[in-house]
């Protein structure tokens, strides 16, 4: 994707912050670089509270990323987090980074398949996700996937993409090689399919104002940091980076997709 070019970048964040090689690094230094969804750990808050994460429980996360919101969920509850990332090059580094900040026996990494990875029924307190789902092909597979993986009276927590109107045909290419867009459905099959996976108290709250703000806010504070950027990274990465976030910037301004906050407990 766009939006994730070189893995080890992060790392060039760190030394500039100070924290060279392999040094210990805090997990409030990694949450400057590591949350790579909308409103940072505010979001992951809201979902702690929401399901009620405690110490001493399991939690899964689907589409890990850097590991950042794996790390946070466990060093502020207590519980211990199983990410499943698919790109290997994010879960390397995402190993990396969890060992740095002391939470190796709290975070398990899985560089896998969500659709593949052997996980166990029930083996779960409650499953969280953040802007990865419309991601993963086939659906009604995964979300029922999911619903097996959660104990009952569990929640899933997530925060995802909907579509609300296709791009035009000259675009779709492009909109797909952005996005990914391979299980990107509108809110109402949205709300259906968690139920048809066996979901109950499905709640969704829509974010598509708040979060076309917030990308172009993103967007132009990205653009004002240029230089700074650059010094760090490279005009190459810099340049990935913005076109990712002003795509993302327009596909909301357009119209073209939506955002939503998911809540839904699992079944008996």
């Amino acid at each position: 994707m766009q939006l994730y070019p070189r893995a080890d970048r992060i790392f060039k964040d760190l030394e500039a912050e100070g924290y060279q090689s392999d040094n210990p690094v805090p997990v409030e230094i990694l949450n400057r670089y590591d949350q790579l969804h909308y409103h940072g750990t505010e979001a992951l808050d809201t979902a702690i509270e929401v399901a009620g994460i405690q110490a001493g429980q399991q939690v899964l996360e689907v589409g890990s990323g850097w590991g950042g919101c794996a790390r946070y969920i466990a060093k502020r509850t207590g519980a211990h987090v199983t990410a499943v990332e698919l790109q290997d090059d994010y879960d390397q580094v995402a190993r990396v980074l969890t060992a740095r900040a002391g939470l190796s026996d709290s975070v398990t990494h899985l560089n896998a398949d969500f659709l593949q990875v052997e996980l166990p029924i029930g083996g779960y307190d409650h499953a969280v996700s953040w802007l990865a789902l419309f991601h993963i092909p086939d659906r009604p597979r995964y979300l029922k996937k999911l619903h097996r993986l959660i104990k009952p009276g569990g929640l899933l927590c997530a925060e995802d993409l909907y579509l609300i109107s296709s791009p035009p045909d000259a675009e779709t290419e492009e909109f797909r090689a952005h996005l990914f867009p391979n299980s990107l459905v509108p809110p109402d099959a949205y709300e259906t399919g968690l139920k048809q996976a066996g979901f109950t108290n499905v709640h969704l709250s829509d974010m598509t104002e708040d979060w076309s703000d917030f990308t172009a806010t993103r967007l132009a504070a990205f653009q004002d940091a240029r230089s700074v950027y650059e010094d760090i990274h490279g005009t190459q990465t810099y340049q990935q980076i913005e076109l990712f976030y002003s795509k993302m910037s327009g596909y909301f301004a357009r119209g073209l997709v939506g955002g939503v906050r998911v809540s839904a407990v699992a079944g008996a």
